[in-house]
């Protein structure tokens, strides 16, 4: 079993170790992720990917911290605040 490896999820990369949680900002029912790198007791570097993917188990699905956004106008009397909470996945690599 590999020491940890990196992934590619939706663009952006995370260093995964087996029976580890991480966190992740897309929703779905599976993911499946394409390999970067394996760090064993040797490094295995893709060019740029791997042949193999690596599934993804879902533990969790919650929303994250809340991002406020707020536009004013000075001498104008305008004030708007919205606010967006981006849907997390807590997700751990399958063997």
């Amino acid at each position: 079993m590999a020491k940890y490896t990196i992934l590619e999820i939706a663009g952006k990369q995370f260093k995964a170790e087996p029976g580890k949680p991480f966190e992740v900002t897309i929703q779905g029912e599976a993911l499946e992720a394409k390999i970067l790198m394996i760090v064993d007791d040797k490094v295995v570097i893709g060019k740029p990917y791997l042949k193999e993917t690596v599934k993804l188990k879902i533990l969790e699905q919650k929303k994250g911290k809340k991002i406020r956004v707020a536009k004013f106008h000075a001498k104008a009397n305008y004030r708007k605040v919205r606010g967006f909470r981006p849907q997390i996945s807590r997700v751990v690599m399958e063997a």
